[in-house]
């Protein structure tokens, strides 16, 4: 029992260094880009390849952090967001001896100036009917604030339980968000697995993150 306690809080450790590193990649994307002409699906793209790009490969607590980021062309991402409701599918992993994780959810972006409530409550509606585990990211100026679809009523926005990036995903490595039917196919690759989900939801951006422990 004192070894099963001990890798609980190790892991513990893990998540809280992931989500920490994650809130501070998101803080320095929206300090640089916040008051560019970058446009949400591009700045959405930029964020999951910084995360990609500091997190891969890294080892935490003794769990190997994989990160691997995907998008679709251009061409297709119109099309898709309008019939998923949604513009980033997040698959969450985390593998150790005896248990795994295996959950996803669905996101859409907006920049916290937008006003377009009747867009915003069509593609949250539509992200309702795929998934509970669905989340609107408002890009502000230092940060993104990540706001539950349920909270979102007639496209105006309940912060009352708004967190960021980092706790939504840290939250769902704990088990308290996402959604283990939107879990990607682990008999698959990565970026295979990610594009079927990718290609299953119609979502134009996809982030996989997975941690496996035991790794030293």
């Amino acid at each position: 029992m004192a070894a099963d306690e001990e890798n609980r809080e190790r892991r513990e450790r893990a998540y809280r260094l992931v989500g920490q590193i994650i809130d501070g990649i998101v803080a320095q994307a929206c300090a640089r880009h916040y008051f560019a002409s970058t446009q949400e699906h591009q700045f959405t793209s930029k964020i999951a390849d910084r995360i990609e790009s500091e997190l891969d490969n890294l080892t935490v607590s003794g769990m190997r952090v994989s990160v691997h980021a995907q998008d679709f062309p251009d061409k297709g991402r119109g099309s898709w967001e309008k019939e998923s409701g949604a513009d980033v599918y997040i698959s969450i992993v985390m593998s150790a001896p005896n248990h795994t994780i295996n959950k996803g959810m669905t996101i859409q972006s907006k920049w916290d100036d937008s006003t377009d409530r009747a867009g915003l409550a069509e593609q949250v509606g539509k992200m309702k009917k795929r998934t509970k585990s669905s989340y609107v990211w408002i890009y502000g100026p230092s940060s993104i604030m990540v706001v539950p679809s349920s909270d979102v009523h007639g496209g105006k926005l309940d912060f009352s339980h708004a967190m960021t990036v980092g706790k939504l995903i840290t939250d769902a490595l704990r088990c308290r968000e996402a959604d283990p039917r939107l879990g990607r196919d682990l008999s698959m690759p990565i970026p295979q697995g990610l594009t079927a989900m990718m290609e299953q939801l119609t979502v134009p951006n996809g982030l996989s993150l997975t941690l496996t422990d035991g790794v030293g």
